[in-house]
């Protein structure tokens, strides 16, 4: 093979250029087997008011949606996808799911048909003292014909792979909470979760290439996990079951089997500020609740 044989990476100007305003859209029948596992992990963590059970009886149940079914010859070395069909063939290794904004219109309801719509909304490439990132926006709009149910604009994070220095997360809770629930999600949990979600990235259950590829010591708990423990915890200490918007931005990684608080406090009367923090008071995750 010549020089000019050899693949060249493409560089993250022209993915900008390329990959932006990308789409796709699917229909799925919501079944109720997927809020079936939901809430066998999160049944005794709280005592929020019921839901019809032909609801989707989470906040977060969209999640167990319209997942990466993809044949297994597709599935990359982490356990994700390969990238370069929907989602850009970006160069760097490691991805991290940053932060999602959701607007809940309305309910995902059992046995009728959803169409979700994702549109990858920007890229942008920042370097930093760790090499180069790339944001990827992506904006997922749930609906029923004309009738919008929900929209998250999640927001994913590439760099390459380093390894992990625990003294670079200093960002404490800036609140007393009023709420506070102990937490210490073990291996199986976050396999089930993985399970439920058919995530296969490596992180979340292969304690030996999150330690020797990515460079972390310890098997990490999903984003989405702790995510959907705090606006469950959250939701349960106001006595509601819905709400009309939920920000959330990971911080510091959260690995299993280490203990942890699922705190809050209600700011306003439709305003909740929420967390997920550590022993040593070191927060893994901030969220924003509207009711």
């Amino acid at each position: 093979m010549t020089l000019d044989q050899i693949p060249q990476q493409p560089d993250s100007a022209s993915l900008i250029e390329e990959w932006t305003g990308r789409q796709e859209s699917r229909v799925e029948t919501i079944e109720q087997w997927p809020l079936n596992a939901l809430n066998s992990l999160i049944a005794g963590r709280s005592s929020s008011p019921a839901l019809d059970p032909e609801i989707a009886a989470r906040a977060c149940g969209h999640w167990m949606y319209f997942l990466p079914t993809v044949s297994q010859s597709q599935i990359d070395v982490d356990g994700h996808p390969k990238r370069g069909n929907f989602i850009p063939p970006l160069p760097q290794a490691r991805r991290m799911w940053a932060k999602s904004v959701i607007t809940y219109q309305g309910d995902l309801v059992v046995g009728q048909q959803v169409q979700k719509t994702s549109t990858i909304s920007s890229i942008a490439s920042k370097s930093g003292k760790s090499g180069e990132l790339v944001f990827l926006n992506i904006n997922n709009k749930y609906s029923q014909g004309d009738i919008a149910l929900r929209e998250e604009e999640q927001t994913l994070v590439y760099r390459d792979h380093q390894d992990y220095n625990d003294n670079v997360f200093t960002l404490r809770a800036n609140a007393t909470p009023e709420w506070s629930f102990p937490e210490q999600l073990s291996t199986a949990e976050l396999f089930r979760f993985s399970a439920a979600t058919y995530n296969a990235h490596k992180i979340h259950y292969d304690a030996d290439y999150t330690r020797n590829v990515e460079k972390y010591p310890a098997v990490i708990a999903q984003g989405q996990f702790i995510a959907t423990l705090v606006l469950t915890y959250a939701l349960a200490a106001v006595n509601v079951n819905r709400c009309k918007h939920f920000t959330f931005k990971a911080v510091k990684p959260l690995f299993a089997n280490r203990p942890c608080f699922i705190e809050g406090i209600r700011v306003e009367e439709n305003k909740i500020e929420a967390w997920a923090r550590e022993l040593d008071g070191r927060v893994n995750m901030l969220a924003e609740i509207i009711l």
